[in-house]
């Protein structure tokens, strides 16, 4: 366990969870993962109570630290679909440079779960889908090279649809 503190900020939250602070403000303005409401607020930002705080912290961690889980199909159609998203801005022209940094960032929120599950394989098809998304930090530089990369990773969803298949709900046949 890391060193208890008075007061978090999210940089702290993010320190103590070993996780980067976007995803911690992607948490918190998106009010999941269930991250408490903060204490009060500064200019600087949120801040929270560690008597507040640290409790959600160590469930965090506890649910970081149990064993490896299966994706669920669930979060492998998600990331299917925001990765869908991304690559659909990327083939826009113009490139709406503010929506390709949201949809980027959404699809980033999901890294951390999918690093956190199994290595089977459903798991590695999530895991390659979003591998265009590890290489770039917070900026894809280079769009062109950035946007090939996305629409190579595009073939993993016939895997990760096959994958699901029998968990989705059949279509209606009678149309």
């Amino acid at each position: 366990m890391s060193e208890r503190k008075e007061y978090y900020g999210l940089a702290e939250i993010a320190d103590a969870l070993g996780l980067n602070r976007q995803l911690v403000t992607a948490w918190r303005r998106r009010r999941s993962h269930g991250i408490p409401d903060p204490d009060g607020e500064l200019s600087s930002g949120p801040i929270w109570r560690g008597t507040t705080i640290e409790p959600w912290i160590d469930v965090v961690r506890e649910q970081r630290d149990a064993p490896a889980q299966p994706i669920s199909p669930e979060l492998a159609l998600k990331a299917g679909r925001r990765m869908l998203r991304v690559a659909a801005l990327l083939l826009e022209e113009p490139i709406r440079l503010k929506l390709l940094s949201q949809a980027l960032a959404e699809a980033r929120e999901l890294l951390p779960v999918i690093d956190d599950a199994a290595d089977d394989r459903l798991g590695r098809a999530v895991r390659q889908l979003l591998s265009p998304l590890r290489a770039t930090g917070d900026d894809p530089g280079n769009l062109q090279r950035f946007r090939r990369k996305v629409v190579a990773e595009l073939a993993q969803l016939e895997t990760l649809v096959e994958l699901t298949a029998d968990s989705l709900p059949e279509a209606d046949s009678a149309s």
